[in-house]
């Protein structure tokens, strides 16, 4: 028994924090989920959603599968070379634009520039040379020789989350190119580290991009590399979970509201000082009070602080 976060009885209450008679009448009120424990329900964390196929190298080095793909037409493109070594990683890029844009000028011999793939919005996937046949994409400058380069499509906004299919695509890539190089479906951050990195961790050897492709897209790599081992080993996909602002009501811990929520701390500690520019004060305050010792380390969020979930 306790007193019901709507109405105020005292009743007994369900895991939001509503009485009976609240939670019959409940209907939402705008088009963003609310507070899971104050005025709107739980965005449904639902069912696995159904796992993608896997996508296969075939003898001409062209990726075939379960997924919309095209390939360019000359096959490579002009913008590359042979003579590739062993490879290291995938290295994520956004397209500052779209896939008709980039095939066109990966295409024109004045842009010195290509990669392997590129992903619409849509997921359709585009092949602009072959793999395992020795062919170096002109992406990321030093990493040319060893590392595989997407491009994600973002209409002109880096700032944007990949979209599902995007996800998805990316996920289908990232699974059959680390596995036809035998490396680990891993995060890489730097260049001396196997795995899933990104264009900017390389520096000025990497031709200095160091906003491609920018915190936001760069934060979903964990969530694509949980989906391209959900391929891999045949189980369910992860739960896609709550998406977009959370507004504490009191509730949960920081480890709780996360479990909830369906990510980790630091991620979404990470993702929400992306989207609104900072922790802001009151969440900075119980922040530091934790780290400072004057909170424990499991103190519930006071009610009001915002939280973004890409």
């Amino acid at each position: 028994m306790a007193y019901c976060h709507d109405c105020g009885a005292y009743a007994a209450l369900d895991d939001a924090a509503m009485c009976t008679a609240c939670r019959a009448n409940w209907q939402p009120t705008g088009s963003k989920p609310g507070d899971l424990g104050c005025h709107a329900q739980p965005q449904p964390l639902g069912d696995p959603m159904a796992t993608p196929g896997k996508l296969t190298v075939g003898h001409d080095g062209r990726v075939t599968g379960p997924a919309t793909i095209s390939h360019n037409d000359p096959f490579p493109c002009v913008n590359g070379a042979f003579g590739s070594g062993a490879m290291s990683g995938v290295v994520m890029h956004t397209m500052v634009g779209d896939l008709p844009g980039t095939v066109s000028w990966f295409n024109n011999p004045k842009a010195q520039a290509s990669a392997h793939f590129g992903i619409a919005q849509d997921g359709e996937i585009h092949q602009f040379g072959p793999i395992g046949k020795g062919w170096i994409a002109w992406h990321a400058g030093a990493a040319n020789h060893s590392w595989y380069g997407i491009e994600h499509a973002d209409g002109g906004k880096p700032s944007t989350p990949l979209t599902p299919e995007q996800v998805t695509a990316s996920a289908q890539l990232l699974e059959c190119l680390t596995a036809f190089a035998g490396l680990p479906l891993q995060i890489s951050d730097s260049p001396s580290v196997k795995g899933y990195g990104w264009h900017g961790m390389g520096g000025q050897p990497w031709g200095g991009h160091p906003d491609c492709p920018g915190n936001v897209r760069k934060a979903q790599r964990p969530k694509i590399i949980a989906l391209a081992m959900a391929i891999r080993s045949g189980g369910s996909a992860p739960d896609e979970g709550f998406h977009g602002e959370y507004v504490t009501a009191g509730l949960y811990s920081l480890a709780q509201l996360a479990a909830k929520l369906k990510v980790p701390p630091a991620a979404l500690l990470r993702m929400t000082a992306v989207h609104f520019g900072s922790f802001g004060d009151p969440l900075a305050a119980y922040l530091n009070a934790i780290h400072a010792g004057t909170k424990p380390a499991g103190a519930i969020l006071p009610k009001g602080i915002r939280f973004w979930v890409d």
